[in-house]
């Protein structure tokens, strides 16, 4: 499979910040609200509104992709708690969600796939020309700046990580320290929900390798792998 994505494909990585962040968590509406990282779909995603993609072509085309993030810098967690109305026949429900804003967060964001596609990435970033504001979805954040753009034209494949995340169907052990920030959250695949393992300060150990560019994995758009 390497050696497939080799042939086709090359890569793109480049620092991201953000004054705020809000990376819902997949299968919920309340409790925690925010990955630490946004995930493959979201880092596509970002990457397509860039480009001027669409959501029918952002649909269509993700899985021609492989994406990942790794945390470079966090500025702290803020948690606020905002009242959620429910719509109901007759009547209006109203509890509270407990939502998490990571601050001044810093990223190294890396994707793989068509070369065109990727050049044109590039070209885009390099130029600070986007078609659209990126955007999210279902997540929320507030962009500020990009820097250290590079092409990548070969990968590495690797057993470890740090400060990023694995689907917990892979990870082998995990290496904490008096600073480490670890969750292990849900996300949804093929209807069904998954977990990941995510955190700050944190070097994970897989049982099988993973493809990787400046110590940021590759996953499919749905985080599988040759295991799920």
């Amino acid at each position: 499979m390497a050696g497939d994505w080799t042939m086709e494909g090359i890569g793109l990585t480049v620092d991201v910040l953000f004054d705020l962040a809000h990376f819902r968590v997949h299968t919920t509406m309340k409790g925690r609200s925010s990955y630490l990282l946004p995930l493959p779909t979201t880092i596509i995603g970002f990457f397509f509104s860039i480009l001027g993609k669409s959501r029918e072509h952002y649909i269509e085309e993700r899985k021609n992709f492989k994406a990942g993030a790794r945390i470079i810098d966090i500025g702290g967690v803020c948690r606020e708690n905002a009242q959620l109305l429910k719509l109901k026949t007759g009547r209006e429900d109203r509890t509270t969600e407990e939502l998490m804003l990571l601050l001044r967060p810093k990223y190294k964001f890396a994707i793989w796939g068509e070369r065109e596609t990727i050049y044109l990435l590039h070209k885009k970033l390099n130029n600070f020309e986007f078609n659209f504001v990126p955007y999210a979805g279902i997540s929320d954040f507030i962009f500020f700046d990009i820097k250290n753009l590079r092409i990548h034209k070969y990968f590495e494949e690797t057993y470890t990580l740090k400060n990023s995340y694995a689907p917990r169907n892979i990870v082998d052990s995990v290496e904490l320290s008096e600073k480490s920030i670890l969750y292990n959250l849900p996300y949804t695949y093929s209807g069904k929900p998954e977990f990941v393992v995510m955190g700050v300060n944190v070097s994970f150990k897989l049982k099988n390798k993973i493809m990787s560019i400046e110590g940021v994995p590759l996953y499919d758009y749905f985080l599988t792998t040759d295991e799920t």
